[in-house]
């Protein structure tokens, strides 16, 4: 069993951060598919080793993968279950050192899986009464409750260790 049903989202730069890019390019030379809802624009940079991100229309285009290649392909267990202990915004710089910011950020309509922000499984037919997102009710719930979390607003760089190791220190972990 997996703990969702759909493939993540990643972007180009993120899985070349990771030191995954490679082995993406190897998999699908080999003949192995991401998922089918990726952009074919996706599929052409990775084949052609182009980690810069794609953009259409201001929307990041990502790499669609299933769930069980995090494991397979990535060697990352996936999890069942968590918690939130604090909230990061971060913000990415190719060559910064991570850093906090100096400013406030709260979450948003934006930082859910809505309608606007989500469309791989829109409600066409009208049935479930709701954009994809959950009800409007419980994101609002929703973020009350991490509203009450702390709150950092970060600069982090594609050097994973260094973001991990501020991450830990700042946020207590």
């Amino acid at each position: 069993m997996i703990p969702w049903p759909a493939a993540a989202a990643v972007g180009l730069g993120l899985l070349d951060s990771l030191g995954w890019f490679g082995i993406v390019q190897q998999r699908l030379d080999s003949g192995e598919q991401l998922h089918s809802t990726q952009d074919e624009r996706v599929t052409a940079a990775l084949r052609a080793g182009v980690s810069e991100p794609l953009w259409d229309k201001g929307k990041e285009l990502k790499a669609q993968v299933f769930p069980d290649q995090f494991e397979r392909w990535f060697g990352v267990p996936l999890a069942t279950g968590g918690s939130a202990a604090a909230l990061v915004f971060p913000r990415i710089e190719a060559d910064a050192l991570p850093a906090e910011e100096n400013t406030v950020r709260t979450l948003g309509d934006g930082d859910f899986m809505s309608g606007e922000t989500e469309d791989r499984y829109p409600d066409v037919f009208g049935l479930l009464g709701m954009d994809g997102g959950g009800a409007r009710s419980v994101r609002q719930e929703i973020a009350r409750r991490l509203g009450a979390l702390p709150h950092h607003s970060v600069v982090l760089t594609r050097d994973v260790a260094a973001n991990g190791a501020f991450l830990a220190k700042r946020v207590g972990v």
